[in-house]
């Protein structure tokens, strides 16, 4: 699985700040709300407490993110956090597409990457999150409209900057062949103004048969919601343009297949565990006289049974 990613500057240079603060006696606002733990979470709570608690959010929001960092769960969090049950699922949704919420869960998290405290289960957490990401709400290949969809007649269609541009290159032409004497080349609006880029072919269009054209659209990484930014791994930047890059769902799941024994060949183990030779000899004999038996049925059903 690729690497894990850290956030930016301003995410590790508030952490610090975060981290000073507590260190000169600032009390966190919301360690009253969270639940008694053993020693080592309570520790790790504690330090949850005092990154969040530099962030300018209001204290239930607070409490929100330190519960997420816990198991890395939503609608939990929600609950958790005070939220109503009915409403927790959509109340995560709306709080975890939210940029300054997401700094403040990238900024634990990523102390505890650089404390060496990402135990096993925020791990796993991680793969689950990878494997279930929507690879489609981070990029997309998009089929949009010709210039010839939607204009006057499915003729080009101008947007009003073309339009202006086209209209000053007709008068320099003009003016170069009023100096030869020529006839002045009257202007044609051809489609019309309204090109709009990434709307829908025309199923009609003379020029691209109703397909319109294709082109990649990547989602502003800024702007990421939790369906899509667990897979987002970053942008490199290569010799055709830039590539989104994206963690390896197959991997993930593969690790978590792995991690819960999904592999394991339960017939090889039962046959390791409970039957000898004969005894397998005689199942395979029973099963080859069932199935038989079933394909009977099924023939006298479909009525080619031929009697005799």
């Amino acid at each position: 699985m690729t690497k894990t990613i850290k956030s930016g500057p301003p995410v590790r240079q508030a952490t610090k700040r975060m981290i000073k603060g507590a260190a000169k006696g600032a009390v966190p606002d919301v360690s009253d709300q969270l639940p008694a733990a053993e020693s080592v979470e309570q520790a790790r709570l504690r330090r949850a407490q005092e990154i969040v608690n530099g962030f300018d959010l209001p204290p239930k929001v607070k409490l929100f993110v330190v519960e997420y960092t816990k198991d890395m769960n939503g609608t939990q969090a929600a609950i958790r956090a005070g939220y109503s049950a009915k409403t927790a699922n959509e109340q995560a949704a709306q709080h975890l597409a939210k940029l300054s919420i997401k700094q403040a869960i990238d900024a634990v998290l990523n102390d505890r990457i650089e404390q060496g405290i990402f135990d096993g289960d925020m791990v796993i957490s991680r793969w689950v999150e990878i494997s279930q990401a929507n690879p489609n709400s981070l990029t997309q290949y998009r089929r949009v409209n010709c210039r010839y969809c939607w204009g006057e007649g499915h003729r080009y269609q101008y947007t009003p900057a073309e339009m202006e541009d086209a209209k000053l290159a007709l008068f320099d032409v003009n003016a170069k062949r009023a100096l030869d004497e020529l006839p002045e080349l009257e202007w044609d609006d051809k489609g019309g103004l309204g090109f709009v880029g990434n709307r829908d072919p025309h199923p009609g269009c003379p020029e691209c048969w109703g397909e319109g054209v294709g082109c990649p659209f990547f989602t502003d990484t800024r702007k990421l919601g939790r369906e899509s930014l667990p897979l987002y791994a970053g942008v490199k930047q290569t010799k055709d343009g830039l590539e989104i890059q994206m963690h390896n769902q197959t991997d993930a799941l593969d690790k978590l297949a792995r991690h819960f024994g999904l592999y394991k060949d339960k017939l090889a183990d039962a046959v390791e565990k409970s039957y000898t030779r004969e005894a397998l000899e005689e199942r395979f004999a029973g099963a080859m006289q069932r199935a038989q038996e079933r394909q009977r049925q099924v023939d006298e059903e479909r009525g080619m049974v031929v009697n005799g």
